[in-house]
């Protein structure tokens, strides 16, 4: 009786097994990989303007994607879908989700909406305001749109966050985009409020690790201290020292800290879990004389 139970846990674990690898995400935009649901069929209604080609074209996009258990967040992904294409106003109604399989991992579901896409829009003016360090078109060359493009939800997201890397690259890391628009006979002007902060410089390199490993990854650093602070720099350096690291040891868990009182920025490598300064929080110094600092990590 005992081998022949151990021979039907071998098959329930097989079949499970199965389950997880049927569920193959194309797109993988899960908060986390242990939950969610994979869009194995995703059928729209209600469009006014777009024929079942263009409308396959659009569903294929989206199918095979993997998603977090949110109806909200599915449908602003459905809302940006018609976004990419020109359709600004479009509006998500009726977002219906069935559970093919509730075993697998993630979950396969048929979805079934119902969208008004309203009408096409253009790129208009694309402006910005409060910004002093970059030119208006330093950051306008960020946005692959011109003039009479069609309207694209994902191409302004890129070309907002190529002006975010312009920013940090030269030490602004405070600094913030506020995106509005403006529609007007078919057009959409995008105007982007800037607050550009304060520039960091480089201070201290904490590596906290065995001596022979702090001396090879330090002399590999190749921010002076008191330079401009790059930001992006630092996945560089993760990604061109791995050898050096442990395993799994990648960018989010570097420890940025800012001192904003003297605008310098203190980078914090905890290797040696064992090490009791990696165990302390880092915490950012707050501008304000008689402010508390506030804890951070930023990845």
């Amino acid at each position: 009786m005992a081998r022949k139970d151990e021979f039907f846990s071998v098959l329930l674990a097989l079949a499970l097994l199965t389950h997880v690898l049927q569920a193959q995400c194309v797109q993988d935009n899960r908060s986390s990989k242990t939950s969610g649901l994979m869009i194995a069929e995703l059928t729209i209604t209600g469009t006014q303007s777009l024929n079942s080609t263009e409308l396959a074209r659009l569903t294929r996009k989206l199918t095979g994607s993997c998603v977090d258990e949110n109806q909200e967040e599915l449908g602003e992904r459905l809302r940006a879908l018609f976004q990419d294409e020109g359709y600004f106003q479009a509006e998500v109604q009726n977002v219906h989700i069935k559970v093919n399989d509730p075993l697998a991992l993630p979950k396969p579901v048929t979805v079934e909406v119902e969208v008004k896409e309203g009408r096409r829009f253009k790129v208009g003016e694309i402006k910005f305001v409060g910004n002093h360090v970059f030119s208006a078109s330093d950051l306008r060359r960020h946005f692959a749109l011109n003039k009479g493009d069609l309207f694209a939800r994902n191409k302004i997201g890129n070309g907002l966050e190529g002006v975010r890397n312009l920013y940090v690259a030269d030490g602004f890391m405070d600094w913030v985009a506020i995106p509005d628009t403006e529609l007007s006979d078919g057009t959409v002007d995008l105007i982007v409020s800037v607050v550009e902060g304060r520039q960091y410089r480089m201070g201290k390199l904490e590596i906290f690790a065995k001596k022979e490993a702090v001396e090879q990854l330090r002399s590999q650093w190749e921010i002076a201290e008191g330079a401009v602070f790059d930001r992006t720099y630092v996945g560089k350096y993760i990604d061109k020292n791995r050898p050096l690291l442990p395993p799994g040891f990648n960018q989010t868990d570097v420890q940025v800290v800012r001192n904003c009182r003297d605008s310098s920025v203190e980078v914090r490598l905890p290797l040696d879990g064992t090490d009791p300064r990696s165990q302390s929080a880092p915490k950012d110094i707050d501008c304000e004389p008689s402010g508390k600092a506030g804890q951070s990590k930023e990845n």
